[in-house]
């Protein structure tokens, strides 16, 4: 089943107001780097031993709190230039300050809803970065369109050569979450007058906070297949892992090579 235009956007407004709500919060949790953020750069480096010892411009599409740019620049040597997108401002504000390495050009921007009206892509450095990055945003996506439109924008932003680095969260591995979502979802549903969601789909809460929530999609391994095998330029896919969460497994990794 899909959605329609008008849920679509109450979905992606829904998670923004979750996040300007509970900024602080979050992204007080949100501090250390993910395990999987070392092993994807490792097959960065394999791939381009050079990478991370000259100047590196990045992409980071939906960048939170700014601790991927932390983590990076304490991993590679060179002046990092950084394009951070994300629709939250009070996540942004709350960053540690980042290192003097690293210059970042934060540029306020609702992503979820510029898939939907379909103009991303002018949003977006094309054909110029070294490494294009989306990690703990893509399962705020509810439709494979924009999935899809987003991990072709991030390959469009890179350089012949250059990489993409993307996570999906596979929370439905772990029985507390799903069982979380699952109560979460149908509360909300009700009390918000939500139609019925497609498979993979769920609202999630957020500690003991009453009536707030996010629209989280679970990715199947045949749904990343499928995203890869149908990207509408030539990459190479050169590592994909399960890493994070107590399991270890909670968040599949994906590491590509544009080639042309």
């Amino acid at each position: 089943m899909s959605y329609d235009s008008d849920t679509l956007r109450r979905l992606s407004a829904l998670t923004t107001d979750f996040y300007a709500r509970k900024a602080a919060s979050f992204s007080a949790t949100r501090q250390a780097p993910w395990d999987g953020w070392d092993r994807a750069l490792a097959a960065v480096a394999e791939a381009d031993p050079a990478l991370l010892a000259g100047p590196l411009r990045l992409l980071d599409v939906g960048c939170g709190n700014l601790r991927f740019e932390r983590f990076l620049a304490e991993r590679s040597t060179g002046p990092l230039s950084v394009i951070a997108l994300d629709n939250c401002d009070p996540l942004v504000s709350t960053a540690s300050p980042a290192p003097a390495t690293a210059e970042i050009d934060f540029r306020s921007l609702d992503i979820a809803t510029a898939l939907i009206d379909g103009d991303l892509e002018r949003h977006l450095p094309q054909n110029s970065c070294a490494m294009a990055v989306a990690f703990g945003f893509m399962h705020h996506l509810a439709a494979p369109a924009q999935r899809r439109a987003l991990l072709d924008g991030l390959a469009g932003a890179v350089r012949p050569g250059g990489f993409v680095l993307v996570s999906f969260w596979q929370f439905l591995r772990d029985e507390r979450i799903a069982a979380k979502a699952a109560a979460a979802t149908d509360h909300g549903r009700a009390a918000l007058g939500l139609p019925a969601f497609a498979p993979g789909d769920y609202l999630l809460g957020w500690q003991h906070a009453e009536d707030v929530y996010r629209f989280c999609h679970h990715a199947t391994d045949e749904e990343i297949d499928g995203l890869i095998a149908n990207l509408s330029l030539p990459c190479r896919e050169i590592a994909r892992f399960s890493a994070d969460g107590k399991s270890g497994d909670l968040n599949c990794y994906v590491v590509l090579r544009r080639l042309l």
